[in-house]
């Protein structure tokens, strides 16, 4: 379903519900050492000069009626599901509990050399946590449908509606070149350094590839956007190492 905006930006409209509470924001701004009061909340957009409500304070509200969806799965498709769950609330309580879930499966692979143990998670933590921020700051919340996050166990999707803002293309992103569709939302996410810098997202994600065969991929579509990240401690069966001393050539 989309809502019509009228021209204006999604964020910035009144919101329909104005009965909304904020003990997320509340805490979170506690600990970053912001105030909670109405001056503040009117220079960050969350109400307006008339005292109401945008729809930046309901993204940010309790009630905050979008959510993240995901999927678990064995093996390689979805044919068995091994966990599903449905995350709610302020998309601040939102990104914490998603990320917290997902590193329940972030498994950790360990590897001798020589004297040394290397431990490698089978997605670098930061794609992982820049592939989610980006879906819940940029996407387009005309759309009410949830984010959808897929892991199997080669790969991880992450699905989040809204291509990229008109004007911009993949390739732009590549370069560093940032747009964001919801402004007044990215600005508090850089203000609680939930993100470092604006338009270096896409850009990381790949370098956090850098030492990996396997590269993330992005699919932009008019109406969605879409991130792969492949597990680098992935091995099929037939790909599977065998010890040193089996792989030499018999003579």
């Amino acid at each position: 379903m989309l809502i019509e905006n009228q021209g204006d930006s999604f964020e910035t409209l009144i919101s329909q519900n104005q009965n909304l509470s904020f003990e997320t924001l509340n805490n979170i701004f506690n600990k970053h050492n912001i105030n909670f009061d109405d001056n503040k909340l009117k220079s960050l957009n969350i109400i307006n000069l008339n005292g109401q409500y945008t729809n930046l304070g309901l993204l940010l509200s309790d009630e905050c009626p979008y959510s993240v969806k995901c999927a678990i799965y064995n093996g390689t498709n979805k044919l068995e599901f091994k966990d599903r769950k449905e995350f709610n609330g302020s998309v601040l309580k939102q990104v914490n509990d998603v990320f917290e879930y997902l590193e329940l499966f972030n498994k950790t692979k360990e590897k001798i050399i020589g004297l040394e143990r290397i431990d490698t998670k089978d997605y670098p933590e930061y794609a992982l946590r820049e592939s989610l921020l980006n879906a819940i700051i940029h996407r387009d919340y005309n759309y009410k449908g949830s984010i959808l996050i897929s892991l199997y166990d080669d790969h991880f999707e992450i699905t989040s509606l809204g291509g990229i803002v008109k004007g911009l293309s993949l390739k732009d992103l590549y370069l560093g070149i940032s747009e964001s569709r919801n402004p007044n939302l990215a600005n508090i996410f850089y203000r609680l350094k939930y993100v470092e810098s604006f338009g270096t997202g896409i850009g990381r994600i790949i370098e956090s590839y850098n030492d990996f065969d396997k590269k993330p991929v992005f699919v932009d579509t008019d109406n969605a956007f879409n991130v792969t990240l492949y597990n680098v401690n992935y091995l099929k069966n037939s790909e599977k190492v065998l010890p040193s001393n089996l792989t030499q050539e018999k003579k």
